[in-house]
């Protein structure tokens, strides 16, 4: 059986071109991220379009290499959602 990959693991895998991680990653994560942002904007469409730009700017940190938040991958995307909420 094969064990639950860490956040951290999916990411460096994801960094590396494994882009099967990123999708294991946010269907981790999306009813979290998707509740947050909706309890601060109370519209779907926006919470949609939000949810979104946050992965895209997720791929491009990670592409670009300038994520190093070891381990603390939820958090971080839950700032970056935060932000574009504001």
């Amino acid at each position: 059986m094969m064990k639950k990959a860490l956040d951290a693991e999916l990411v460096t895998n994801y960094i590396e071109g494994n882009e099967k991680c990123l999708e294991i990653l946010i269907s981790r994560h999306k009813a979290r991220i998707y509740n947050f942002i909706y309890s601060k904007v109370y519209d779907r469409d926006l919470t949609e379009d939000i949810f979104q730009d946050t992965f895209i700017k997720v791929i491009n940190t990670l592409k670009k290499g300038k994520y190093n938040e070891q381990g603390k991958f939820l958090p971080w995307v839950m700032r970056i959602a935060g932000n574009l909420v504001i």
